[in-house]
């Protein structure tokens, strides 16, 4: 039995790539089928190369991609019955999956339900013909209405729509307009993201080429600032940087393990895990790994009963530092006080006391929990990269 409770499924297939898109993904779905036989048998082979732990229920399973709904009901239920073997999945166990709104069959989301899906991430981007256009998507904002009707009708109701903002010419209006007609479609969640030009992305190209002009990164945070704003009057929970729940019961389980460095453990071509092991010495020795981006020696390697190519790191106590800092300042619960003290051998409070009390005196952070918790405010996120590192400079 694998120790970790949360699961992340890689599925890197796409029937086009998008424009901004920088994860691992491939355009051949012919390679599917043997894809899912070489995933089910990564499955087991991890499982059974760990040492045996008493079998709990997986708290989170999280398909990503690429895009999971180009996966058929037959293929799904390979992977999931591969997980329960491993893992014991349960009716609490939160099953995301992520959808392109061009790519979903009604026929196989109602499969879908039945086999344990309860949390679906529909990937509509814009409600905006022209954006949907710039951004390389393969549906329509219709598609993206028709989208959440089919899975809504299929007796799913936990719904995320992710939204990409800060495309350039967008205004503060023509945000709200976007956040309005989400917002119609009554989704639980939503996962609003800048736009960001990562290298290799067709984006990227186009800007190298002096054919695609960003938006300044000062108007894309004054546009950060109109959506928490306006979330936040129409009632949603900002609970982190990018991510707002219509209801607190309704924040992404899966993902909070990530921002809370609980052990996860990834399958497929490019999946990351982190665990946490005993170190020969006895002491804790903190561990991530990784598949290596490349489908075709993936299944080549499963086919001969071998795991697949990785690469590994085991993290020094700065790094760990480092991430506690980058990751829970970007959430609402901030950074636990206690925690740091045990992370910086009771020196937490020394090395940051005058950094925080700084940042609450400018109104960009605050105590909460009587002291015990440091968040930022809205102020703060709006300057969160220059704010982390000023943590970072006294590591």
């Amino acid at each position: 039995m694998i120790e970790s409770e949360h699961l992340y499924i890689h599925v890197p297939f796409c029937i086009k790539k998008c424009r901004y898109c920088d994860f691992y993904s491939k355009t051949d779905l012919s390679l599917i089928p043997d894809y899912v036989t070489a995933l089910v048998q990564e499955i087991r082979l991890r499982s059974q190369s760990t040492v045996s732990q008493p079998k709990g229920n997986a708290a989170t399973v999280y398909f990503g991609g690429g895009t999971p709904s180009l996966l058929g009901p037959r293929h799904l239920e390979a992977i999931l019955q591969a997980l329960d073997n491993a893992f014991s999945l349960c009716r609490q166990t939160e099953i995301t999956f992520e959808a392109n709104p061009g790519t979903l069959d009604d026929i196989h989301l109602k499969s879908f339900q039945g086999m344990g899906i309860n949390r679906v991430s529909l990937g509509v981007q814009s409600l905006d013909p022209t954006q949907l256009s710039l951004l390389g998507r393969i549906h329509s904002a219709d598609d993206a209405v028709h989208a959440v009707e089919k899975v809504r009708a299929a007796g799913i109701e936990n719904i995320s729509l992710d939204l990409i903002y800060g495309l350039p010419g967008q205004t503060e209006e023509h945000l709200i307009r976007e956040l309005d007609a989400a917002l119609d479609l009554t989704p639980a969640h939503l996962s609003c993201y800048m736009l960001t030009l990562e290298p290799g992305t067709a984006l990227h190209v186009m800007h190298e080429r002096g054919k695609f002009l960003p938006m300044a990164q000062s108007d894309q945070v004054d546009l950060f600032r109109a959506a928490a704003k306006y979330l936040k009057i129409r009632g949603w929970d900002h609970y982190e940087v990018s991510n707002f729940a219509k209801h607190t019961s309704l924040r992404s389980l899966h993902n909070r393990a990530y921002w809370q460095m609980v052990p996860y453990h990834g399958f497929g071509p490019a999946a990351h895990s982190y665990a946490v092991k005993s170190d020969t010495d006895g002491s804790a020795a903190y561990k991530r790994f990784w598949n290596a981006p490349d489908l075709n020696g993936y299944i080549n390697a499963l086919k001969i009963g071998d795991l697949p190519a990785s690469g590994s790191e085991i993290l020094t106590l700065e790094q760990r530092q480092m991430e506690y800092v980058m990751v829970g300042l970007r959430t609402s619960m901030g950074l636990d006080i206690r925690t740091g003290q045990n992370l910086w051998q009771n020196r937490f409070l020394t090395v940051f006391q005058s950094l925080m009390k700084n940042l609450e005196n400018k109104g960009f952070a605050r105590h909460l929990d009587a002291g015990q918790r440091f968040v930022l405010t809205l102020q703060g996120w709006m300057r969160l990269d220059s704010i982390v590192a000023s943590f970072v400079e006294r590591i």
